[in-house]
């Protein structure tokens, strides 16, 4: 009896999701229908990270990000949410690193001891290093159509054995790329100074989330996302 109330049960959640889906345009009906039914699954972290004082430092030598704040928020976010979720029970300001290294630190060393010394000049034992190589609110095409992206770099260096220790040994030599997307606003958007900054500062923020998920279990799925986006 109870297997087929589960089975009535599994029934009406698809049916809603489908009759959801009807509404949207160009809507994709088999993630909601299997997310309604069988729930999003999880993604493992690909690295648990040592809980020691760390500092989440976002490096942009070209300039890839419009402004400088985008480096802070997404700094900060990342140590926000790995502090509310209790990875980390220390971490220190983005801007204080920015600041740091603007003041030259290690500024005679390679890019390694660059990175030890901006942390230990901020007493930090462990560095999340971001670095972006994309950053385009204009929108790139993908499997879900045009979409503002975003892709950084990411390393993590403990700086009491001076060694990287995500990515491991001699993967990934530049970083685990990640890639952050968000839907998209109305291109008038983009005509504005103000509407400019909305998307920017929205993207910067996916950004953080990618990243963070990297050590920490999470949905496989986030199906906000996977609405609402423009085509070619």
């Amino acid at each position: 009896m109870r297997r087929t109330e589960n089975n009535f049960a599994r029934a009406a959640l698809a049916s809603i999701a489908v009759s959801a889906c009807a509404l949207i345009p160009a809507c994709n009906i088999v993630t909601p229908v299997a997310y309604a039914i069988d729930g999003p699954g999880k993604i493992d972290a690909e690295h648990t990270l040592m809980n020691k004082k760390t500092v989440v430092f976002v490096d942009d030598p070209l300039n890839i990000l419009p402004r400088t704040a985008l480096r802070t928020a997404i700094g900060d976010a990342v140590s926000f949410d790995l502090m509310q979720r209790e990875i980390l029970t220390s971490t220190v300001s983005t801007r204080d690193a920015i600041a740091v290294s603007r003041n030259g630190a290690g500024a005679n060393a390679n890019k390694l001891l660059s990175i030890e010394s901006i942390a230990r000049s901020l007493d930090a034992s462990q560095v999340i290093y971001i670095r972006p190589t994309t950053f385009d609110i204009a929108g790139r095409s993908d499997n879900q159509g045009i979409r503002p992206t975003a892709i950084v770099r990411v390393k993590v260096i403990d700086i009491d054995t001076k060694e990287r220790v995500y990515p491991a040994g001699d993967r990934m030599p530049d970083g685990r790329e990640v890639t952050a997307t968000i839907r998209e606003s109305d291109t008038s958007v983009l005509r504005t100074r103000a509407g400019r900054t909305q998307v920017e500062d929205t993207l910067a923020k996916r950004v953080a989330v990618e990243v963070g998920e990297l050590f920490y279990e999470h949905d496989r799925i986030d199906l906000g996302e996977n609405l609402g986006t423009r085509r070619k």
